[in-house]
């Protein structure tokens, strides 16, 4: 059984979805640096406690609005005060870090093995999360803030993708990967379609609209997530 609709974005055209990255780009510049700055530096280079806090930073105060339930505030002073180990936060982020280096478009024919491992992975994740804030391991928060400034692969399933994919907020990890895959069944079918590669839409466009020159190229996950976030023109929620 399906988890995503695409029927909201089953009928861009090549020259819509432009117009939709175009239209992220024009808006969200400082969303592009922020991203960018975290994803080549802290998350290669930055201690295990630096490297989370600095993202909880970032997502608590730059536009990316995730502190409603006070998780991020909560997480920073567990790990200033000691509650949250140096040690603990290693071994956080070596399960992070092996996730599959596996694109959404290659996610289709991902074999079963590779699956079960990106599944298990996500139910580590989620019961650290939930152990250091009970929000902690929602779908957006999960999703936005450790999957996709860290894996890549990941959109941000907060409200604005699950009502352009109508998809609940209460995901399990497996039905996450079903998500995800069909996700990278739609990407391929929107690349063979067009002749193009997202990423490299996303890449070119960000180069072109923002004047930028960050990442090349962009991370899938990311590249769709700016994709569907001005689709339509009224899809600017947050969490």
């Amino acid at each position: 059984m399906s988890v995503c609709s695409f029927e909201s974005i089953n009928d861009l055209t090549l020259e819509s979805a432009k117009k939709s990255l175009r239209t992220y780009c024009q808006n969200g510049e400082s969303g592009l640096t922020q991203y960018d700055n975290y994803y080549r530096t802290y998350r290669e280079t930055a201690k295990a406690d630096i490297r989370l806090l600095a993202l909880l930073e970032l997502v608590r105060y730059g536009g990316w609005n995730m502190n409603r339930n006070g998780q991020c505030a909560h997480i920073i002073n567990e790990i200033k005060i000691g509650s949250i180990t140096l040690n603990e936060l290693e071994r956080f982020w070596e399960v992070v870090d092996t996730l599959p280096n596996i694109t959404l478009r290659d996610l289709p024919n991902t074999s079963r093995e590779d699956i079960k491992q990106i599944e298990l992975s996500f139910d580590v994740i989620r019961k650290k999360l939930r152990g250091w804030h009970p929000s902690a391991d929602s779908l957006c928060f999960l999703t936005k803030v450790i999957l996709m400034f860290n894996w890549g692969q990941a959109p941000a399933f907060d409200t604005r993708i699950r009502e352009v994919l109508k998809v609940r907020n209460n995901l399990t990890s497996k039905d996450l990967i079903i998500a995800l895959t069909e996700i990278g069944t739609w990407i391929r079918n929107f690349e063979s379609k067009y002749g193009v590669r997202l990423d490299k839409l996303a890449t070119e466009e960000m180069y072109m609209h923002a004047n930028m020159k960050l990442l090349s190229p962009l991370p899938l996950g990311r590249s769709f997530d700016m994709l569907v976030y001005f689709n339509n023109g009224k899809l600017k929620g947050s969490n």
